[in-house]
């Protein structure tokens, strides 16, 4: 998915409330306006909105001097959903289909994305993501593709943001449960909320999978500039589950060229993403307005 004009003003918008979390200097706040302003002109539209990110955010710790500054946000986030994991885990188990619900409960979780919101109710989100209907449907197809999967087949699992990831430990738990091997991917350095390693490890989710970055700190996975070992993983998996926004725009193009089934996770909460969405799938843009949609969808038609 490409840049889009309305990716510009979501970048400076970002550039502020990052400025402000970093400093309480209005200086500051105007020296990383200025400087993502002036970056703006220069970006290449023809990449994604999460590689143009890259830069935007180096700019900003550039001028801030802080290279994390989502740190403790990214803590309590784990810490709240952890607090949820254990009723969490039983009501998983106790589900007519366990890898559904723990699904369900994932895609829910990932409302929680500084990058493309600062305002949401985690708690309500999930709330709803037990009942309320998939905007577009996949679960079907990824249900039966993981029961014709041969035990020890290899899932690769591409996490997102932190807190939202303690939601993905259930559907890790539910593929091991079935016999299957996974491999959790984070990212390398701090980039907005994105989960790492220690924030994968802090949230148990070693227990049940290998955890591997990709190499990166996008917040997304452009794989051109992922490492030789996420990219063994990801080309030697049998399926790959895609969490989140920002892997779906840095992979839903890149589809034709994966050989494994590839299924995307995620909330829609842009309506540049929304569009881009509809028009892959032929769903009304209406339908995808980007206000926190729910979507499970397939990467691969054959199998929609």
């Amino acid at each position: 998915m490409r840049c889009s004009v309305d990716c510009l003003s979501c970048f400076m918008a970002q550039a502020l409330r990052v400025a402000r979390i970093s400093s309480t200097d209005e200086a500051v706040h105007l020296a990383v306006a200025r400087a993502v302003a002036a970056l703006l002109p220069r970006m290449e539209m023809s990449l994604t909105p999460p590689e143009n990110a890259v830069a935007v955010y180096a700019t900003i710790a550039g001028v801030t001097g802080c290279a994390d500054p989502y740190l403790a946000i990214k803590r309590a986030s784990n810490d709240q959903a952890l607090a949820l994991l254990p009723d969490l885990i039983r009501e998983v188990e106790q589900s007519e289909l366990p890898l559904m619900a723990a699904i369900r409960l994932a895609i829910g979780g990932n409302i929680i994305d500084y990058g493309a919101m600062h305002s949401f109710d985690a708690g309500v989100v999930l709330v709803r993501a037990r009942t309320l209907p998939l905007v577009i449907d996949a679960s079907r197809q990824l249900v039966e593709r993981v029961c014709r999967l041969p035990q020890g087949a290899r899932v690769l699992y591409l996490a997102d943001n932190c807190g939202e990831i303690v939601y993905d430990f259930l559907v890790v738990r539910a593929l091991v449960d079935l016999g299957l091997e996974v491999t959790v991917a984070v990212k390398e350095g701090p980039i907005i909320n994105d989960a790492l390693i220690a924030d994968a490890i802090f949230c148990g989710l070693d227990r049940y999978a290998r955890i591997v970055s990709n190499g990166t700190a996008c917040p997304g996975t452009p794989l051109a500039s992922c490492s030789a070992e996420f990219l063994d993983a990801f080309r030697g998996a049998d399926l790959i589950i895609s969490k989140g926004q920002g892997n779906f725009e840095t992979l839903s193009e890149a589809v034709a060229g994966i050989d494994a089934d590839i299924f995307f996770l995620l909330t829609i909460k842009c309506p540049v993403v929304g569009a881009h969405l509809a028009g892959l799938t032929g769903k009304n843009p209406a339908d995808l307005p980007g206000q926190g949609e729910m979507v499970l969808y397939c990467g691969k038609c054959s199998l929609c």
